[in-house]
């Protein structure tokens, strides 16, 4: 699928408000190292599924907003869901694109147990999951620098898990089973 020239323009707004958002929020440029990387694996992913790729786009970058503004890492779904709904209104989009890109902001965490109904609601919890698995090493270090080695690795091996068990979509699984496998090993998991 490729973007209409209005969806690129709207796209290229969003990325902008979300990359000046995300600046200064912590050491590792989170915009850069996750929201980019999210957005590649979802780009792929909805070409591979026939997805709706404004959708994809558009969730990806505000998947993570509101923690990045809030620090709430809690309930940042429902409350970027909330957010997303009311932000994408002036952008005059149709009320079920509105909707689809809130469910998938909603539904997007693994730790929460929420159904995924539409692919691009699976590709966007996939594409956050295979990130995370991809940044295994960067985020066992970053855990480990507030806690003992064994407590960390045994944060790493809970989120790995959550992870891989999270990713529901066959294509996403093969395309990040390799860094998974390394993970497990490494951290002898």
């Amino acid at each position: 699928m490729v973007l209409t020239k209005k969806q690129k323009d709207i796209v290229s707004k969003i990325h902008e408000f979300v990359k000046k958002e995300s600046t200064g929020f912590s050491e590792d440029d989170i915009f850069k190292n996750h929201i980019l990387a999210v957005r590649d694996y979802s780009v792929k992913l909805a070409n591979l599924y026939n997805a709706n790729l404004f959708v994809v786009i558009v969730a990806v970058y505000l998947h993570d907003l509101y923690y990045i503004q809030t620090r709430n890492h809690e309930i940042h779904e429902i409350e970027g869901a909330k957010f997303a709904k009311k932000f994408l209104l002036k952008y005059d989009l149709p009320k079920e694109e509105i909707e689809l890109i809130s469910r998938c902001i909603l539904n997007h965490r693994g730790s929460k147990k929420r159904k995924r109904e539409s692919i691009e609601e699976k590709i966007i919890s996939c594409a956050d999951a295979m990130d995370h698995i991809n940044r295994f090493q960067e985020m066992f270090y970053r855990r480990s620098k507030d806690m003992p080695y064994e407590d960390a690795r045994i944060w790493l091996r809970n989120k790995l898990m959550r992870g891989w068990n999270k990713i529901e979509l066959p294509r996403a699984r093969k395309i990040i089973k390799k860094k998974y496998d390394a993970a497990k090993v490494i951290f002898n998991i």
